[in-house]
């Protein structure tokens, strides 16, 4: 009882309306929830190779091609509630719905209790429930059924337990205990989608540097670094160049310089306490420290082109580098100059880097080693696991993906197409990494029209919105520098944003093929997060007058009130109850292909999440490879794909032929096609033993 009295009424009233919306949701009709709640191919992949997996077939999609095409944790999550499966296929994502309703009532506690605990109580209400209810995040973290849902709770865990860290190690001793809990954490949020890596490397840094101003600087030098090579190398070479040759090359030089760059920017003292030098002497030292590693860094790469790795690109680009870096780590450190804390006192300051090092090498090594241990160690099992059980160390999935973005007019989605891609700043699109708060970008764009008119101008009022927010959002964060370094630093939003820029960089910089919209959940937390500290900032003044703090609190429960009841509304309005005839075919597809195949065949689909789940007595057989097997991503790459599935039982295709004579596929299939029928943009295609020419 002691327990319960110790719950806020609010989170009370937060988890039992977000559990009974999602109740209401998982009790409506079936037709619901393979046409309106969970659409996407991609999560029924994961529901199908979690019922292949209870039933004995192993980790499969289709009970033969052994395949690891996902992200671990959500696949553990999804294994023993699609263990009903075998009773009744609509049952288990009713159970997935209410899984899905825990995980959104779990993050939006945990933002509520970290906002409240470094904001306002005001702003805590409104930070959770616009997690919660929010139409934009719904739909891309928690309505697609897919490993979104985890990974929001688990980054939102993972802040949470960095500020309780930040306040332990302020007033105790790190025991290798409490780094070891935060490593667990950051294998959760690394194992909850697997390009959450970054964010579990660079939490790393900002645990074990605890009480530098190392621990800010390094995460966003790392981040500049990224940036500036590969932005110079895309200068020189174009964009679509970079991506079909030198994206390969870009990465390597990138591991390069981060080694050399920031060994001579520690060497040089530029992670030193901001206040400990004049500006004058840190741009010195800045600048003595890049040309330096540049230099060093164009003969190392040079020198490693000769002995056979990467390739040579405009060597111009290295001068780029060069100048852009510079400009990006001086002002980093001139930023940190400002928001830096002056009271500091210079006998407790180590002024020699060698010296720093000697001092502090032992705990540094300490902890890293019971943080890294942890998170390398586990991502290590779990590599080593997947190179015995499949062939291939990393999600074949993810290294297809990277295979379609260096072709040329493929039949997916392509690298990045443009700067504002390459920058994970584009809209409307899978490059859209920063919503809901594009959404704001594109609602002020469409109000200044009338100052910059016409018809194709949507995308300068677009942008020109976006540098008019961060320009006011600059101005706010300036004034407060004191406040904001203080809660920047409490509420962990350095790595986090450092995090998330290197997830971003990850794709758009890799020549990544086939990018999706839902794998910004942790840019969204972020969103969030600094939205709320933005808020607090401008309402900080009313706070300080009691009436006023009452009546702020009552607005943001009146304000959450209101989001809630719409989104209600808009469930309501989509989940039916007793609309649909219980009898009718979850998909119509499925009542084609049922007709006009035997059972027990074995069907070749580009895509098939769905259908594959749905279809009885038939295998559906994954084309693309996302969630196939390693073997069958080399027959593919071979163009050898059709005589490895006909080896394993596939006679028929229900593909687009079209789509099957461009990239990835090549054509490689059209000799063995002999053609049925057709249906809804498919045909159903019948392979034959021999081609045909």
């Amino acid at each position: 009882m002691n327990f319960l009295k110790r719950i806020p009424l609010f989170e009370v009233l937060l988890v039992t309306v977000i559990l009974s919306i999602h109740l209401y949701a998982a009790l409506s009709d079936a037709y619901n929830f393979p046409n309106v709640w969970f659409k996407r191919d991609d999560a029924y992949y994961y529901f199908k190779v979690a019922q292949n997996i209870t039933e004995g077939l192993g980790s499969t999609f289709d009970g033969i091609n052994m395949t690891n095409g996902y992200h671990p944790l959500w696949m553990l999550v999804c294994i023993p509630v699609f263990a009903f499966a075998r009773f009744d296929l609509i049952l288990p994502l009713r159970i997935l719905m209410m899984v899905i309703g825990v995980l959104n009532a779990a993050t939006a506690v945990i933002i509520y209790r970290l906002v409240k605990g470094n904001l306002s109580h005001a702003v805590a209400i409104l930070a959770a429930s616009f997690w919660a209810f929010n139409s934009i995040i719904y739909e891309s973290v928690y309505m697609l059924g897919l490993e979104t849902a985890l990974a929001a709770f688990a980054v939102a865990l993972f802040i949470y337990k960095l500020w309780q860290f930040e306040k332990q190690w302020r007033t105790g001793p790190v025991t290798a205990r409490r780094i070891a809990i935060l490593a667990v954490c950051a294998t959760l949020v690394m194992f909850s989608r697997l390009d959450l890596v970054f964010l579990a490397i660079i939490g790393g840094i900002w645990i074990v540097f605890h009480g530098k101003p190392m621990r800010a600087l390094l995460p966003l030098d790392i981040l500049i670094i990224f940036v500036s090579i590969t932005t110079s190398i895309a200068l020189r070479t174009g964009i679509a160049q970079y991506n079909s040759t030198y994206a390969a090359s870009a990465v390597e030089a990138v591991v390069l310089m981060l080694v050399i760059k920031i060994l001579f920017l520690y060497l040089f003292g530029a992670y030193q306490h901001p206040h400990l030098d004049l500006p004058l002497k840190t741009i010195r030292q800045t600048g003595l420290a890049v040309t330096i590693s540049s230099i060093l860094s164009v003969i190392a790469y040079m020198l490693l082109v000769q002995m056979g790795f990467g390739k040579t690109f405009p060597r111009s680009a290295f001068l780029i580098d060069w100048g852009l870096s510079f400009v990006l780590l001086l002002v980093l450190r001139l930023a940190m100059y400002w928001f830096g804390d002056a009271n500091i006192n210079p006998r407790k300051e180590v002024f020699n880097p060698l010296a720093e090092l000697q001092i502090n090498w032992k705990k540094w090594l300490a902890d890293g080693v019971a943080y890294y241990g942890v998170v390398g160690g586990a991502l290590a099992l779990y590599m080593l696991y997947n190179k015995i059980a499949f062939g291939t160390s990393s999600p074949v999935s993810g290294q297809i993906k990277r295979w379609w973005g260096t072709l040329i007019s493929t039949a997916y989605e392509g690298p990045a197409p443009d700067w504002t891609s390459f920058f994970g700043i584009g809209y409307g699109w899978a490059y859209d990494a920063w919503q809901p708060v594009s959404s704001l970008f594109l609602w002020m764009g469409k109000l200044i029209f009338p100052l910059y008119p016409g018809p194709t101008t949507l995308d300068e009022r677009y942008y020109i919105s976006m540098a008019t927010v961060i320009l006011l959002v600059l101005i706010i964060l300036l004034m407060n520098a004191r406040r904001v370094r203080r809660l920047a630093s409490n509420m962990a939003l350095i790595p986090l944003a450092a995090g998330c820029g290197a997830q971003i960089l990850s794709y758009t910089v890799t020549a990544y093929g086939g990018v999706k919209e839902w794998y910004w959940s942790s840019e969204m937390v972020l969103v969030t997060l600094v939205g709320s500290l933005l808020l607090h900032l401008i309402l900080r003044p009313l706070q300080k007058i009691k009436l006023t703090r009452f009546a702020l609190e009552i607005a943001a429960i009146a304000l959450s009130a209101s989001i809630a009841y719409e989104f209600i509304v808009g469930v309501k309005a989509v989940m039916r109850y007793n609309y649909f005839p219980a009898d009718r075919p979850y998909m119509e597809v499925l009542s084609y292909l049922e007709e006009n195949t035997p059972p027990g065949a074995i069907i070749g689909m580009t895509g098939g999440g769905n259908v594959g789940y749905f279809i009885h007595d038939r295998t559906i057989v994954n084309m693309d490879g996302l969630i196939n097997s390693y073997d069958y991503f080399r027959a593919l790459q071979n163009r050898d794909a059709p005589t490895y599935l006909k080896q394993r039982g596939m006679t028929i295709v229900f593909a687009n032929p079209r789509l099957l004579v461009l990239p990835p596929y090549y054509g490689q299939f059209a000799p063995y096609f002999e053609n049925y029928s057709e249906y809804g943009g498919k045909n159903l295609i019948y392979l034959l033993e021999e081609p045909k020419y």
